[in-house]
């Protein structure tokens, strides 16, 4: 008996060899496994060359059709074999749209493209279509997904595309994940729902090439975003984010008893954007009887409101040509942000709570008054008196440390309450902050409720108070017009026709110095500009003002050593003593340390090498 079972066996492997073998020659694919010698299991799924695809949506099977250049229903041999660069799924963005798909089925069949092979994604959905097809698909473009009613989804499938380097070169490549009703997805992506999908822009972030300018493009229109800041991890990027639609939490108080057609509504941005710093974009208001409003910063003000209204709402008005279009806005590191949106205030129509109460709404106040929110603070009398090229910083401003300082978890400054403390920095590695409250100590000494916004450094994201004083903290953006100014920015400084630094007119290098014929503000930033018209940042960090000498040649008193960084790493070639070198510019090493003094470096050709005076010697 033991003979006949084991000849048993051996006759039912070879009847599994031999269906491998016939599914080779017939051109498919089969998986198949063998259990213990107890029992035997086989699971097979073999498709041939010729074996069409199921999708379960037409719309779907057409558009993979048309991405592999195929005519008729695609077989897993056009997959298997295909021979191009790289498949384009789009059924927007054309001059004949197709209808939203309806289910993703059958695009699980794309993993099985060639090795190297990814797609580019150009996708509408119809809502609530899973999206778990799309879990290890390979792309290697651009990334689209358009859909309403985001909200709340699992987004596992998402995160879990396997993302690959882009042969053609695309030089406006992206991830796009939007809705596709703008100004009203009630069910759209939140702020919290966006955090979940850090898995998929970080494997876009980590990149080699991005797009044409190296920036990452990311795409989160039409969902309900209010807070910009998270995508700053991701490094350089052009956020586009406009068409949001954004109920806020914080209550607009307004006093029935003293209110009229003449009163002024203030109403705080509630929006942050990369910097996590105040931004408002809004031009029009339909809440009143004109539809305009007027800006104080990034606060609208708002008259003729119309009463027992429960709602204020204000937005872009982006399409309407009597509007400008939205200018973006541009940060220190060449980010920038595009955004707008349907911003719906509520309404209270009551007092406006005692300070004392905690309350985050704001209040009103009669024409030509100044109105002041209720999270205020009595310092933020203070800030309004504030004047000066080194005044108290607006909130929502950015400031610097221009001496060591120390980031506190409580206004009353103890030993025990410090978090992280801050060396004092060259002026171009200055350590910032975003203001984003005040306080006073028990002594009176105002404070800075800040956010270190020092992106590249481990303290970044972390948030407490710093010290108010001008001895020690300073707006970041000069707030006086100087006659001269020097770029001091390693990488330069570019200069632009608009104040909201866009139109691109020129780029000028380090060391430049501009004639300067005004101060102009913009938010809570402020621009130079220059006697040619154009406009460049008066962020301090990237300009000063006067004449900044600059070396024009160096000599070597001792042999020394030429590096690809300013950190003076990667070690590239060496110099004998006396060896004179033109200097090109100046940079300061360990950038992102906030803990030691980075020491001063000179670029010149291929590189950078010691500013030490025991080793070279200044050549004007």
């Amino acid at each position: 008996m033991d003979k006949y079972n084991q000849l048993k066996q051996l006759l039912l492997v070879g009847a599994l060899g031999a269906m491998i073998t016939v599914g080779a020659v017939a051109g498919g694919r089969t998986t198949a496994f063998a259990a213990s010698t107890d029992t035997i299991q086989v699971t097979t799924d073999t498709h041939a060359d010729q074996d069409k695809v199921a999708f379960t949506d037409p719309t779907l099977g057409t558009v993979v059709a048309n991405a592999l250049d195929v005519s008729g229903d695609v077989t897993y041999g056009d997959i298997w074999h295909y021979q191009g660069k790289q498949p384009s799924l789009r059924n927007v963005g054309m001059s004949n749209d197709m209808p939203e798909i309806t289910s993703l089925e059958g695009l699980q069949s794309l993993q099985e493209l060639p090795a190297g092979i990814g797609v580019a994604v150009q996708l509408a959905l119809a809502t609530g279509v899973s999206l778990a097809p799309f879990s290890g698909l390979p792309v290697s473009g651009s990334f689209t997904v358009e859909q309403d009613g985001m909200h709340g989804r699992d987004f596992t499938a998402l995160n879990d595309i396997h993302v690959l380097e882009d042969p053609t070169g695309y030089v406006k490549r992206q991830v796009n994940v939007s809705g596709l009703t703008g100004y009203a997805n009630g069910n759209g992506l939140t702020d919290a729902d966006v955090q979940q999908l850090k898995p998929l822009f970080s494997q876009f972030s980590k990149l080699k090439y991005k797009s044409d300018d190296g920036r990452l493009i990311v795409t989160v229109n039409n969902q309900r975003l209010t807070d910009f800041s998270f995508f700053k991890q991701f490094g350089k990027v052009k956020l586009l984010t406009t068409g949001q639609y954004e109920v806020l939490p914080k209550p607009v108080y307004i006093d029935p008893a003293t209110f009229t057609q003449d009163t002024v509504v203030r109403l705080p941005t509630q929006i942050k954007g990369l910097d996590g710093e105040p931004v408002q974009t809004s031009t029009y208001v339909w809440s009143n009887a004109s539809r305009t409003l007027t800006m104080d910063g990034t606060d609208a003000l708002i008259k003729g409101v119309n009463a027992n209204t429960k709602w204020i709402i204000v937005v872009h008005q982006y399409s309407n040509v009597n509007f400008p279009d939205i200018d973006p806005i541009t940060y220190s590191d060449g980010s920038t942000l595009t955004t707008d949106g349907m911003q719906y205030y509520p309404v209270k129509w009551e007092k406006v709570p005692a300070e004392s109460s905690g309350s985050s709404s704001t209040g009103t106040t009669g024409s030509g008054s100044n109105s002041q929110s209720s999270t205020s603070s009595a310092t933020e009398s203070v800030v309004a008196a504030g004047d000066g090229d080194r005044g108290i910083a607006a909130k929502g401003s950015v400031v610097y440390a221009i001496k060591p300082i120390y980031l506190y978890q409580r206004p009353n400054f103890t030993t025990k309450d410090r978090q992280v403390r801050y060396t004092k920095q060259p002026r171009i590695n200055r350590p910032m902050f975003v203001v984003t409250g005040y306080a006073k100590s028990n002594s009176g000494h105002l404070r800075y409720l800040v956010k270190d916004v020092n992106h590249r450094s481990e303290t970044a994201g972390k948030t407490g108070y710093i010290t108010a004083n001008s001895k020690y903290t300073v707006p970041v953006y000069y707030q006086a017009k100087h006659a001269k100014i020097t770029v001091i920015n390693p990488q330069g400084i570019s200069a632009y026709r608009k104040v909201s630094l866009s139109g691109k007119a020129t780029h000028y290098r380090q060391g430049t110095v501009l004639k300067v014929v005004g101060l102009k503000h913009y938010h809570l930033t402020t621009r130079f500009k220059l006697s040619n018209g154009s406009y460049v940042t008066a962020n301090r960090k990237l300009v000063k003002s006067g004449k900044v000498i600059m070396p024009t040649y160096i000599r070597t008193k001792t042999t020394i050593h030429r590096y690809r960084t300013a950190d003076l790493t990667g070690k590239q070639k060496t110099y004998a003593k006396n060896t004179r070198l033109k200097v090109q510019g100046w940079a300061y090493g360990h950038a992102d340390n906030l803990k030691i003094f980075g020491a001063l470096r000179y670029r010149v050709a291929g590189g950078y090498v010691t500013a030490n005076e025991k080793f070279v010697q200044v050549m004007r």
